[in-house]
C-alpha cells in the first residue's frame, strides 16, 4: 500500500467520523431576549446531554443514527422539546424559553414559631463526598425527608470541607418525589459561589419565593456544580442518610445510604 493510498483512506475515515455524529450548537434565551443560564439538555432518559454555559451557549454531541427529540429544561421555565428535523442539519439554534406561570402561596408562621431541622437531624460523619475536574453539570444529590406537618422553607445550610478551584458555583434545588419521579417546587434557581476561603465553613443559602413544604410528603433537596474556574475539586463532610444522585440531563436517579451534609430548616405552617 502506497503513501498517496493510506492518506486517501485517513481522509476518508476522519470523513466517515465526521458524518457519524451530529453537533448542535445554540444559544437558549427568554421571551425577553435575555440570556438563560444553566439550562439542562439532551435526550430524556439516555446518556446524550449537555449543561448551557452562564450566557446560555450550548454544544451537544449526538451519536451516529440517533434522531430523538431534545429537551430543554429550567427550574424558572416552561420546559420545550424540539424534534430531530429542527437540529439535524447542524444550523445554530436559538432556543426561546417560556416564563413559568408562578402561583405564590398564602402562608402563615405563628410569631413565637421557632425554626425546626426538617433533614439533617441525625448524621453520622463519614468521610467526604464531591466533585472532581471539569465535568459539570450533570448530577445532583441530597437527602430524602419527609415531615408531619406543613413547613415553609427557610434555609438551605452545607459545609465545605475543601474546594480546589479557583471558585465555582453551586444550585440548589427541592423536588417533591412521587413514584420515584422528581416534580420540581421551585420556580427561581439558587445560586452560591464558593471559593479555596469557604474551606471548612457552614454556609447557608435561602429561596427567594414562598416555598411551602407539605406534611407526609416526600421530598429532596439537592446540590450540584454547575459551574468553575480552572481544574480542581469540591468536596463536602458526607454523612448516612437516605439520599438520591439524580443526573439532571438524563433524569434517572440512584437511592444512595449517604450524601454530602445538607440541612434544611424551615417554619411551621399555621
Amino acid at each position: 500500500m502506497n503513501k498517496q493510498t493510506i492518506i486517501t483512506i485517513l481522509f476518508a475515515l476522519a470523513a466517515m467520523a465526521g458524518q457519524a455524529q451530529t453537533t448542535v450548537k445554540g444559544h437558549v434565551i427568554n421571551e425577553r431576549g435575555e440570556n438563560i443560564e444553566y439550562v439542562s439538555i439532551g435526550i430524556e432518559e439516555d446518556s446524550v446531554g449537555v449543561i448551557s454555559d452562564a450566557q446560555g451557549h450550548f454544544t451537544l454531541t449526538i451519536p451516529a443514527g440517533r434522531k430523538d427529540e431534545l429537551t430543554f429544561t429550567h427550574v424558572s421555565y416552561q420546559t420545550v422539546t424540539i424534534p430531530y428535523t429542527t437540529y439535524a442539519d447542524g444550523h445554530e439554534l436559538t432556543i426561546t424559553l417560556k416564563d413559568k406561570v408562578v402561583e405564590l402561596a398564602e402562608v402563615v408562621v405563628g410569631k413565637k414559631n421557632k425554626p425546626h431541622t426538617l433533614s439533617g437531624k441525625s448524621w453520622v460523619r463519614t468521610g467526604n463526598v464531591g466533585f472532581v475536574g471539569s465535568h459539570k453539570g450533570d448530577v445532583e444529590w441530597g437527602p430524602i425527608f419527609e415531615n408531619k406537618k406543613d413547613y415553609l422553607l427557610t434555609d438551605i445550610m452545607f459545609s465545605i470541607a475543601t474546594c480546589k478551584y479557583e471558585e465555582c458555583l453551586l444550585s440548589f434545588n427541592c423536588y417533591e418525589v412521587k413514584d420515584k419521579k422528581f416534580v420540581n417546587i421551585l420556580n427561581k434557581p439558587i445560586y452560591k459561589r464558593v471559593t479555596p476561603t469557604d474551606n471548612g465553613k457552614e454556609l447557608y443559602v435561602s429561596p427567594e419565593e414562598t416555598v411551602v413544604l407539605k406534611g407526609k410528603k416526600k421530598y429532596c433537596v439537592t446540590v450540584c456544580l454547575v459551574d468553575m474556574k480552572g481544574d480542581g475539586a469540591l468536596y463536602f463532610p458526607a454523612n448516612i442518610k437516605s439520599s438520591y444522585a439524580r443526573n439532571k440531563v438524563k433524569g434517572k436517579m440512584k437511592k444512595l445510604p449517604g450524601c454530602p451534609m445538607i440541612i434544611v430548616k424551615g417554619y411551621e405552617v399555621e
